[in-house]
């Protein structure tokens, strides 16, 4: 059978030779396939682009008012099947309740890992 070493530094060393050979090998199939991909789009470079001459700063979105969104919501729940009077109501909250929700979650999270 041949001599065998029980050196554990020779071992591993030997072990990560060959991780990271096949790990370099793995890269350099992954560089070839993205050169040849044929499924890649490739983007025609214009010689030269004009200069575009400088726009004035777009206006910034106005914000909707309260009854806008609920009107929305409301008429979204409208269209999903339900009559206006099946609709007890429609509140809007604050963001603070899905960060609140959140640090619930995680805290029944934690208590179900444990």
């Amino acid at each position: 059978m041949g001599p065998t070493t029980t050196n554990p530094w020779l071992i591993a060393l030997i072990n990560m030779t060959i991780v990271f050979a096949v790990l370099a090998a793995l890269g350099g199939i992954m560089n070839v396939i993205k050169m040849v991909d044929p499924t890649q789009k490739k983007s025609a470079k214009p010689a030269v682009a004009p200069a575009a001459a400088p726009r004035a700063a777009a206006p910034a979105p106005a914000k909707k008012s309260d009854a806008e969104v609920m009107a929305v919501i409301a008429a979204a729940v409208a269209a999903y099947g339900y009559s206006s009077s099946q609709i007890a109501c429609v509140r809007r909250l604050s963001a603070a309740g899905w960060s609140q929700n959140a640090r619930i979650e995680a805290i029944s999270a934690r208590k179900e890992c444990f």
